[in-house]
């Protein structure tokens, strides 16, 4: 007999019990709707907001309508919704497959491996070069047969002008990374890391090393080890004739494990250079002449080998998922280069870009300011209007919309937007961008509505009055409303947006001030952290 047989009764009647017009149903709540335009209506004109500058715009790509529209053609700061306007233009004009390149070139092909006279390298701008790139280069160079070179390293950065820092870099005296120096010849994005560790006894100079070590640097340590108090570092870089000096300052806890921060390169082709020579010498490579010297690649010379980067497609990711400054202005300083000719300036650049929009988008040229290709500082001004434009040019353009679609922020899983849109509801529904400064929350991108619908959106918002994390909490409000849109535009009224925070302080702090930090907060990559008052950002 099977072993269920004997339960088969109590089965039978809790059926029959279950069954029966009397047994009470289980209570369903009733489900609300609003419309999506009361609750877009109610976001924008939020009594946190009074007095700010706010604009916002949703189209309808599924209809090509638009569905809401707040003081869409105001002028406002986008702060790094700027990046999209760049990699926008980069992507359709130089094309997903650009790649940069960094060449090296000599008087003479090496003879039973030995290079006579200097070695050439001509900068091409990559945004891109980073240390183990730089390191397969020498490897490269090796593997041909070169066992010696006879002349020094001659450093060509002729492929962009000599202007390192971009319209409002001098808003903001910090020596953070968010704002390095543009060059033809950049590595590790003109950063350097420094790590402070303490010492094995308080009152003795806390140990720092650089990484990746270099002789480009001079290092100045007046961080002393502490047995009480709390830890903070301060981090000043100056130019040192061609090296970058910097002076570090602060007191470090004995019980503390560590900390690491990033300050920018004041010369940036000297830093390749020098970090050039100590991979060649890493992989056997003699140089009998040790000096790095700027100049150009004669006309005569012979090219020896050539370093492509990886493809304009692939790094579009990291400029707006991470929102990179530094990648941003290269590419903008490129686009100048390329389709106006060397060298590549920032006002070149913008010449490119006022074309495009005008021509591509159907933006009229004077409508709208934009002097640099990141966002920094106070120096660009757009309209909602005006991105969601770009929004929906970018859809038509089937050609290059997967490289422009991948590079945006998938809300709740990755790049800045990775803690936001959290909720089951919308998480992975939009693909955006940010934007951050002090005084400026932006928010733009494509949202997947429930209904099917897809939506382009735009939201801006600056000088406001209230605590930054309420302004976020409404842009995400904002967007998410969209992605729980309904067939009928309707949204239901019980889902709550999570409450948003600012990411936290670095450890790193200095006792006169906060730490000016990165939205991510551990590399040189990303905005400047929302909660630092900058120069030139109205203060709210």
């Amino acid at each position: 007999m099977p072993a269920w047989l004997p339960c088969l009764p109590l089965v039978m009647a809790l059926a029959a019990r279950l069954g029966s017009p009397d047994a009470a149903a289980p209570a369903v709540p009733a489900v609300e709707y609003r419309p999506l335009e009361q609750i877009l209506q109610e976001v924008v004109s939020d009594p946190a907001l009074e007095g700010a500058l706010v604009g916002a715009r949703v189209d309808s790509l599924t209809t090509g309508r638009t569905v809401f529209a707040h003081q869409a053609d105001q002028l406002i700061n986008p702060a790094s919704v700027s990046k999209m306007f760049t990699t926008a233009a980069a992507l359709c004009l130089l094309h997903p497959d650009y790649r940069w390149r960094t060449t090296l070139y000599s008087h003479d092909k090496p003879e039973k491996g030995a290079l006579k006279g200097p070695l050439y390298v001509k900068g091409g701008a990559d945004p891109y070069l980073v240390d183990e790139r730089l390191h397969l280069l020498a490897v490269e160079l090796k593997a041909m047969g070169l066992k010696t070179i006879e002349g020094p390293i001659i450093l060509d950065d002729s492929y962009l002008d000599d202007e390192g820092a971009g319209p409002g870099w001098s808003q903001d005296a910090s020596s953070k990374p968010y704002q390095a120096p543009m060059s033809a010849l950049s590595l590790d994005f003109n950063s350097v890391s420094v790590l402070v560790f303490p010492a094995e006894a308080a009152g003795q100079e806390a140990r720092l090393e650089l990484l990746p070590a270099s002789d480009h640097f001079k290092l100045t340590n007046k961080v002393k080890t502490v047995e009480r108090g709390r830890t903070w570092v301060r981090l000043d870089v100056a130019p040192l004739g061609n090296q970058t000096r910097v002076l570090a300052r602060g007191q470090v806890r004995l019980d503390e494990p560590g900390h690491r921060a990033f300050v920018r390169v004041t010369s940036p082709a000297y830093y390749t250079g020098r970090s050039l020579r100590a991979e060649l010498e890493a992989v056997g490579i003699k140089l009998t002449r040790k000096g790095v010297l700027r100049g150009q690649v004669p006309r005569y010379a012979d090219r020896l080998y050539t370093l492509a980067s990886l493809s304009l497609g692939e790094l579009v990711r990291l400029v707006n998922k991470r929102s990179q400054n530094f990648m941003a202005e290269q590419m903008w300083k490129t686009l100048g280069a390329e389709l106006l000719g060397e060298p590549g300036s920032w006002a070149k650049g913008q010449q490119v870009m006022n074309a495009f929009l005008e021509e591509e988008v159907g933006i009229p040229a004077g409508t709208y300011v934009l002097h640099n290709g990141s966002g920094l500082n106070d120096v660009n001004r757009v309209s909602a209007s005006h991105v969601v434009l770009l929004l929906r040019a970018m859809w038509r353009r089937l050609d290059v919309l997967p490289e422009f679609l991948a590079s945006l922020s998938l809300g709740g899983a990755d790049g800045t937007a990775v803690g936001r849109f959290r909720e089951p509801e919308v998480a992975r529904t939009l693909r955006v961008k940010t934007g951050s400064l002090n005084g400026v929350r932006a928010l733009a991108g494509y949202v997947h509505g429930r209904g099917g619908e897809v939506f382009a959106f735009s939201v801006l918002v600056a000088r406001y009055g209230c605590e930054s994390y309420a302004v976020l909490q409404l842009v995400d409000r904002f967007a998410s409303a969209l992605s729980l849109a309904n067939a009928d535009r309707q949204v239901v009224r019980e889902i709550e947006v999570l409450p948003v925070s600012e990411p936290p302080e670095e450890p790193q702090v200095a006792p006169d001030g906060p730490f000016e930090g990165l939205e991510d907060g551990s590399t040189p990559m990303g905005e400047p952290r929302p909660a630092v008052d900058e120069p030139g950002n109205p203060a709210p």
